[in-house]
């Protein structure tokens, strides 16, 4: 890098390490706004709160783009053990699960993995399935670690009436996660979320019965039409001001808990790093840098399906999309960047990564499962910033998608750091006369989402037509 790029990044530096916006910013979201459930007024008024601080941090076309989607309100659940010993279990709806009566057979499916179902055959059929959590324990039996998505479509091909999932963390918390289908509408089949305690309380009992298992799930919930919106805004780049850089994180929450890891501390890092290039001296930018603050990504990436349909004419000129879905979390000092459908930019972000004198693991998975993949499935090179909360003992998501994802579990630290990352990492991208992100081809992409079986579950979503997005 040039010594102007290194000169600026001391003053983003400086400006990150001695201020507690982040950190202040995080605990008005979550403390006084809310959880941000999708469609909910606490999402909308999230939405607002963020325009009007990439408005007083000096941001360009600043706006709230409206997304439509069906959305969900949470009702009572209920599960019971009929037989042969009657007991009931604490239970919450995953978002999106149908309303629904059901006595049944039990079944335990293990991890829920494919295989799990394959091994099972048609023994599912017709039974109330019990499975762990995507949220896998290190002593799994399978070395697969699937989405909850991919396992409730396991469960349905099966012939499953219901799928209950137990966290793998203790603590009473009951694990959640929404299993909405494509346009936000109910699940095809019931799909539940118990504690670690009362889940292997469950199995425990199962395994003492000397045969069958009765249980019973009542589950609630409506659905109603909504209108969220995406938070916008744009630093205009100097030298190519036609290119794109994409960056940012969702910000609604999950309805059990403040959300405010997942992905309260994500919003906050890209505001942070907003608020701290925004302050550069005047022509500083290369490229132009779009923050998008995504609505609705908890119950089906709403927010970036529905942006990158918007704005599809852009795909071809957009050079590079950071998802900041899991930064700013923990302590501080694990960031770690992982490349989507472009494994060859390893080498590039290494390297940058070596003259930041931070050391940060760069790897490449295609994974499917936040708000970065509408772009990577149109050929856009994208990359997921992400710190973990490195408490001894957690497992998978730990504290996420439970009612445990409070403020107390982040730190000022842990949000300065990686804003200050992410924050050099734009700048580089957006100067870099020869960032070497190109867009792949449809076939490219295919050959990709098909050997990793993702083309699939885009078929079922009626999607596959986007791979590659349009031609130029």
């Amino acid at each position: 890098m040039t010594d102007d790029i290194r000169a600026l990044e001391r003053q983003l530096l400086g400006d990150v390490w001695t201020s507690n916006a982040a950190w202040d910013n995080l605990v008005h979201f979550c403390d006084v706004i809310g959880n941000r459930w999708a469609g909910s007024p606490s999402e909308h008024a999230g939405g607002e709160y963020l325009r009007g601080k990439l408005e007083e941090y000096g941001l360009s076309n600043v706006r709230l783009e409206p997304i439509s989607f069906g959305a969900w309100e949470r009702g009572a659940a209920s599960l019971t053990m009929l037989g042969p010993t009657e007991r009931s279990f604490s239970v919450i709806a995953l978002p999106y699960c149908p309303a629904v009566d059901i006595t049944a057979e039990m079944i335990d499916v293990g991890n829920g993995e494919q295989e799990d179902f394959d091994r099972l055959g048609d023994s599912v059929r017709g039974k109330i399935a019990i499975t762990a959590a995507e949220t896998n324990p290190v002593n799994a039996r399978s070395e697969k670690l699937s989405h909850r998505t991919d396992k409730l479509r396991f469960a349905e091909d099966a012939g499953a009436l219901a799928l209950v999932y137990i966290n793998q963390n203790p603590g009473k918390l009951h694990i959640s996660g929404a299993i909405a289908s494509p346009g936000g509408g109910p699940a095809a089949i019931a799909g539940l979320g118990t504690s670690w305690e009362d889940g292997s309380t469950l199995l425990r009992l199962a395994q003492r019965a000397d045969g069958p298992v009765t249980l019973r799930i009542h589950t609630g919930g409506t659905f109603h039409e909504n209108t969220s919106y995406n938070v916008v805004g744009e630093l205009p780049g100097s030298r190519w001001p036609d290119e794109i850089v994409v960056t940012g994180g969702h910000y609604d929450g999950h309805d059990i808990s403040q959300a405010a890891m997942d992905d309260g501390a994500g919003t906050m890092t890209t505001l942070e790093a907003a608020r701290v290039l925004a302050a550069l001296p005047e022509g500083s930018i290369g490229r132009t840098i779009r923050f998008v603050l995504f609505c609705g990504e908890e119950v089906g990436l709403f927010g970036s399906w529905g942006y990158t349909a918007d704005h599809e004419d852009e795909t071809a000129k957009t050079r590079f999309m950071l998802n900041l879905d899991g930064a700013g979390q923990g302590r501080g000092g694990t960031e770690a960047l992982t490349l989507t459908g472009a494994p060859d930019l390893i080498p590039w972000f290494e390297g940058q990564a070596e003259d930041m004198a931070y050391r940060m693991p760069v790897s490449h998975r295609m994974g499917p499962h936040s708000d970065h993949y509408p772009w990577a499935i149109r050929g856009v090179p994208t990359a997921t910033l992400g710190s973990k909360d490195d408490s001894p003992g957690l497992v998978g998501r730990g504290w996420g998608h439970t009612e445990a994802d409070t403020v107390d579990k982040g730190t000022p630290r842990g949000l300065q750091m990686s804003a200050a990352v992410v924050a050099r990492l734009l700048l580089r991208v957006a100067n870099a006369e020869d960032f070497p992100g190109r867009r792949r081809s449809r076939d490219e992409v295919m050959t990709q989402l098909t050997d990793l079986g993702l083309d699939e579950p885009l078929r079922r979503a009626d999607r596959l037509g986007l791979v590659g997005g349009k031609a130029e």
